[in-house]
């Protein structure tokens, strides 16, 4: 068992990053995975985190399929279509989402029904 436990940490200490690796979106330059407010930290709602994906993004129940992405400097404008879970992607609601990017872990996002908030990765 010591001479497992050994290997894991000498292999985790040579390749930090393979240990520890996890993959940026394709559409925003941060982390995929959830991400809650600054304010309630990781131990907030389900309903108040943002979900980034490689090509999408995701709240609660809903998904967002990102329709187009318009960066300027640090800052994204994301049109996106959030369809409800079982629902059709017919019967989504239009919205345009900004997205300020502090650094890979961390963003202030608005949208129409919302106020800019600090969200910071929690996966």
């Amino acid at each position: 068992m010591k001479k497992i436990l050994s290997t894991m940490l000498a292999l985790g200490l040579l390749i930090p990053d393979a240990a520890w690796s996890q993959t940026p979106s394709s559409i925003l330059p941060v982390l995929t995975g959830a991400y809650a407010p600054a304010e309630g930290g990781c131990e907030a709602a389900a309903a108040a985190f943002i979900y980034i994906e490689d090509k999408a993004i995701g709240a609660n129940k809903t998904a967002g399929k990102v329709l187009s992405v318009k960066q300027d400097g640090s800052s994204y404008v994301l049109e996106v279509l959030w369809i409800e879970a079982g629902s059709d992607e017919a019967d989504g609601d239009r919205d345009t989402v900004r997205i300020d990017v502090k650094d890979d872990r961390s963003f202030f996002f608005s949208n129409t029904a919302s106020k800019k908030t600090l969200m910071r990765w929690c996966s």
